[in-house]
């Protein structure tokens, strides 16, 4: 294949991932802004930033073979700009080239505070995050205004883009061709500047993240063997939504143990139900067993927190690779290029192909866990899973449960069981309990888990286990449920088993 057409492949390869990553990081982009708590969250602003800074460099990587300076190097067919369209490529492609490594580092650093040193987001934010964002901004805003002002925004060898280069271009690989560098720019400061950003950067970044996870798959994979424990699926869309349910699953936690605590020392019954007691000499409450109450909240807990760091721990497996693959062979490339030799054009090719792409990997990567659980709920395949969540605005897709839809549960309130489509007279939001009064006339298959051992059915209940008319209060809060509805009906019926204590 002559010289030409390879040139041609390579450059529309480039074209071609440059436009794909610029679509799938604009679509990320959107994605995270259009959320109801947009940018809240340390990693989402992360992922925010390292999308941002690829629309920059994959629009420069699109943009550079035709806004290159036409008459740099005869190899430039597509070539049709100046000094100055060559210069806005450049400083787009350094400074988005620059920012995605070194926020992609910053991710690393993120999951190493969550999961080794257990900090908070409100802490990272405050204590790591903004100054990482101050220095990364700030630095590039000073090494690519100099860049711009010592006139070191030149065509590069290849023809195919905009960087820091040396004039006439292509003097370093071919003296014979083009002759000696030209003392302006200063070869030494181009020199300087494309081993920072294209080398020292990249590969700061790659050893930072390597050195992270080398840590935490020593101390958490290894020594605590997250791996090694099966876990629900629980509903995430992203890895700060499963620490969110462990702090509720804590605080609901603490709440039982208080309750079993004041019993204790109280050295009396089970206490009453905080919701309003119904009229009636009758009545009974139907409460939840403190004792499985809080071997669901211990077992709960555990495997919230456990799948919290399966789940990091895989997205910043993921984040690596998708780095190392991307930046490899471009570093080696650029460290070629520098040695004044040229790259093989198959070497060439595939980095031409693979640096843009970045934009490709962060969407896989950040949709992930909602891809696998709208795979788990409809049992499609991957491809078709990413497809719904696309279309979903990047949210897992919902489905209808059972048990949800027997309740008629409408989060965020509580969830109110015992009773199937009951009238709106007969829910007390506001005390998170339904109440049945003995004056309303329902049939027993109205019963949510229809057991005689669990409930007592009221008036109208057919056949030899109805009961004479009480006033009955099932209570449950959503989370519970929220649990409970990722399980068989036979795991949640036991789960929510409950035992009548009758009220003086």
């Amino acid at each position: 294949m002559a010289s030409r057409d390879i040139w041609k492949t390579n450059t529309s390869l480039q074209i071609s991932a440059g436009t794909v990553s610029f679509i799938c990081s604009s679509a990320l982009v959107y994605m995270i802004k259009s959320k109801k708590d947009g940018l809240q969250t340390p990693y989402r602003r992360l992922i925010f930033s390292i999308s941002a800074s690829d629309i920059l460099q994959s629009l420069s990587i699109f943009l550079g073979p035709f806004l290159n300076v036409s008459n740099a190097v005869p190899w430039a067919y597509w070539a049709v700009g100046n000094k100055h369209s060559c210069r806005f490529v450049g400083f787009l492609f350094t400074t988005g080239g620059s920012a995605a490594p070194m926020y992609s580092c910053c991710l690393s650093i993120y999951y190493y505070c969550k999961l080794y040193k257990k900090m908070s987001n409100g802490a990272f934010a405050y204590k790591i995050e903004r100054w990482l964002h101050i220095g990364i901004i700030s630095f590039l805003l000073i090494v690519n205004v100099y860049a711009l002002a010592s006139n070191t925004m030149n065509s590069s060898a290849t023809g195919s883009f905009c960087t820091y280069a040396v004039l006439p271009t292509g003097c370093r690989q071919r003296p014979d061709i083009f002759g000696e560098c030209n003392s302006s720019p200063d070869p030494d400061t181009v020199v300087i500047l494309s081993l920072l950003n294209s080398m020292i950067i990249p590969a700061a970044s790659l050893i930072i993240a390597v050195l992270i996870l080398s840590i935490l798959l020593w101390r958490i994979v290894a020594k605590e063997k997250i791996f090694s424990t099966k876990t629900h699926d629980y509903e995430v869309n992203d890895t700060e939504a499963i620490l969110d349910g462990k702090e509720h699953v804590s605080v609901e936690k603490e709440q039982v143990e208080s309750l079993e605590k004041q019993q204790l020392s109280q050295n009396t019954e089970v206490p009453k139900s905080p919701c309003l007691e119904t009229p009636g000499d009758a009545a009974v409450t139907v409460v939840a067993s403190t004792s499985l109450r809080r071997r669901f909240s211990d077992e709960t807990t555990t495997n919230i927190a456990v799948a919290y760091r399966q789940e990091m721990m895989a997205q910043l497996l993921l984040y690596s690779s998708s780095l190392f693959l991307v930046h490899l062979l471009f570093i080696s490339g650029v460290a070629i290029v520098l040695s004044g030799k040229v790259p093989h054009q198959v070497h060439y090719g595939f980095a031409q192909f693979l640096f843009p792409l970045q934009g490709l990997f962060n969407i896989l990567i950040y949709l992930r866990p909602a891809a696998r659980i709208t795979r788990i709920r409809r049992g499609s395949s991957w491809i078709k899973a990413y497809y719904l969540v696309i279309k979903n605005g990047g949210e897992a897709v919902k489905e209808q449960i059972q048990i949800a839809k027997m309740a008629k549960v409408k989060y965020p309130t509580s969830v109110k069981f015992g009773v199937a489509n009951p009238p709106e007279e007969l829910c007390g939001v506001s005390n998170e309990c339904m109440y049945i009064d003995s004056s309303k006339q329902l049939s027993r298959d109205n019963a949510a888990f229809n057991s005689s051992q669990d409930w007592h059915h009221i008036v109208g209940s057919e056949g030899p286990s109805a009961q004479e008319p009480q006033d009955v209060i099932g209570c449950i809060h959503h989370n519970d449920l929220d649990m409970v509805v990722e399980e068989s009906d036979v795991d949640s019926q036991q789960l929510v088993s409950s035992e009548i204590v009758s009220r003086d």
